[in-house]
């Protein structure tokens, strides 16, 4: 998914007064904290990196299907925060935090950051299949 398909689904289901610009700062704190939580790097790295920028609608997000509506769950967790509709909110964040628990479930499953990744070997070596 690009950053540019991410703003366009959230502004087709929940229109808003925020600019492109807003919502790709968004998608760049969502995109560090993935680089953070999930491929754990070192936090020196990440604050030095811009990872979407402002004219780079087409940069493709790192989560692939199918597990990339967690783009769109953050967005819509991020306009209703900022629109003060915190119960709104409150049920958004709720959908992105579990969208997001399952793909950290997944991945890790698929990846350790000892062993590195292992893929379906992994799987069936420990009986997951």
């Amino acid at each position: 998914m690009t950053v540019r398909e991410a703003i366009e689904r959230v502004d087709d289901v929940k229109p808003n007064s925020f600019t492109e610009q807003d919502k790709v700062r968004a998608l760049n704190q969502l995109e560090q904290k993935i680089m953070a939580e999930v491929f754990y790097w070192p936090p020196v790295e990440i604050n030095r990196q811009q990872l979407i920028y402002p004219d780079c609608l087409d940069y493709e997000l790192l989560v692939d299907p199918p597990y990339d509506d967690i783009y769109e769950y953050y967005l819509e967790a991020w306009v209703d925060e900022h629109n003060g509709e915190y119960e709104r909110y409150a049920n958004s964040s709720a959908l992105f935090n579990n969208r997001y628990g399952n793909f950290l479930a997944w991945f890790k499953n698929l990846y350790s950051p000892i062993e590195g990744y292992h893929g379906e070997e992994r799987r069936f070596r420990h009986g997951y299949v």
